[in-house]
């Protein structure tokens, strides 16, 4: 497994001394060759100094991912159960007792074990494979998760393989344990979320959207408030807890609204508290355009692409028509919640194209506050790649 190492550019080697857990295919000075995925290799400086070890990537922009930053390579199964202990050790210190059953447990990079992420959702723990060098060891961890967390059950989504479009991707696969149930209550902050571990791509509540909820929560006391791309709701649920004097969630799927009513019933409160549109975000803010009406707290979340019936969002070029749209049915002195979860859509980018769309319907926009990941969603500091969510706070005068 330890063959001869790789050198990388002084540049390369720059970022992986301040934390960076990867090495880019194009900052190797010679291709990596007869390595398979997960194979265990030193990586050296130009002139051969020692900078760590990683696991072989066998295709794509990502060459190596770093596991060991010292001059010895620890890699048994006793250091990969030393990670999860530190790592679930990290949230048991840093989270409140509403969510340690709905949480990250594992976040690849920034927990040391690269490549993948594990979530606690209830009994039950859905890891996500993300990358093929992941494979060399996701064996020898499944074993080492049921023994430490003594779970239900485990579950992995694999991300790996891209899908066309008109593709369905398979279900999680189980690991490990009993089967879990399609509809599964967690918990957050004492609100109940029905979720599906089982599920193709997400299981029904995104974890790392926490913070903002919790901010749209605070915020919606007394206020009209709209959620846009509403997927199950959950910014709704927290919006009605919150006090908001009425909410209107919008989705594509009529499926979300109906997980939206199952949470809203298993949190105690009216199925119908939230108004549902089923249909394209685009179509719904004409119509309210034109009506006159006004909302005071938009959320706006939508999906890094998507396709509704033939017209195809994408982040990276249509925040700047997508904020103008939302600009227009917000009242004087109402708020913007702006959310990207696009990783290639850096901080900069997001906040010209929101400018751009305020200015666009006429509107003043001033940036009160951001967020982030939460705190079971770590990162090296050095690792911008890694920071992919901005939930930005917006007025309108």
């Amino acid at each position: 497994m330890r063959g001869r190492g790789v050198k990388v550019s002084h540049r390369a080697a720059r970022g992986l001394t301040a934390g960076h857990p990867w090495v880019f295919r194009d900052s190797l000075l010679r291709p990596l060759e007869g390595k398979e995925a997960g194979d265990t290799i030193q990586i050296c400086d130009e002139d051969g100094r020692p900078l760590g070890w990683g696991l072989c990537e066998p295709e794509g922009a990502i060459a190596v991912r770093i596991v060991e930053r010292g001059p010895t390579l620890r890699w048994d199964d006793a250091e990969l159960a030393r990670r999860v202990e530190v790592a679930v050790a990290l949230r048991r210190a840093t989270l409140s007792p509403g969510v340690l059953h709905a949480c990250r447990l594992v976040h690849g990079e920034g927990d040391g074990l690269p490549g993948l992420a594990v979530d606690r959702l209830g009994e039950f723990l859905l890891v996500y494979k993300y990358s093929r060098a992941a494979e060399a060891y996701l064996e020898r961890l499944v074993p080492i998760l049921a023994e430490q967390l003594s779970p239900a059950g485990i579950y992995m989504q694999d991300r790996v393989r891209g899908v066309v479009a008109d593709e369905r991707k398979p279900p999680a696969f189980h690991l490990h344990g009993k089967t879990a149930p399609p509809e599964l209550e967690i918990e957050e902050d004492g609100l109940r979320f029905v979720v599906d571990v089982s599920a193709p791509v997400s299981p029904g509540l995104f974890l790392d959207l926490r913070e903002g909820r919790r901010l749209a929560e605070r915020l919606s006391a007394g206020r009209r408030v709209l959620n846009l791309f509403s997927f199950t709701g959950s910014f709704g649920v927290r919006a009605v807890r919150g006090g908001a004097t009425k909410v209107v969630n919008v989705d594509a799927a009529a499926r979300s609204h109906a997980r939206c009513r199952q949470n809203l019933v298993a949190s105690g409160m009216d199925p119908e508290a939230c108004e549902a549109f089923t249909g394209d975000a685009f179509a719904f803010l004409e119509r309210m355009r034109q009506r006159g009406e006004r909302f005071d707290l938009v959320v706006v979340d939508p999906p890094p692409f998507s396709r509704v019936k033939g017209k195809v969002f994408s982040a990276m070029r249509d925040w700047e028509e997508l904020l103008q749209a939302t600009a227009h049915v917000v009242a004087p002195g109402g708020e913007i919640l702006a959310i990207s979860n696009a990783a290639k859509l850096d901080d900069g980018e997001l906040l010209s194209s929101v400018g751009r769309g305020a200015l666009m319907a006429e509107r003043e926009a001033k940036l009160l506050s951001e967020l982030g990941l939460p705190e079971d969603f770590p990162v090296p500091p050095a690792f911008g790649e890694g920071r992919y969510l901005q939930i930005k706070r917006l007025w309108l005068g």
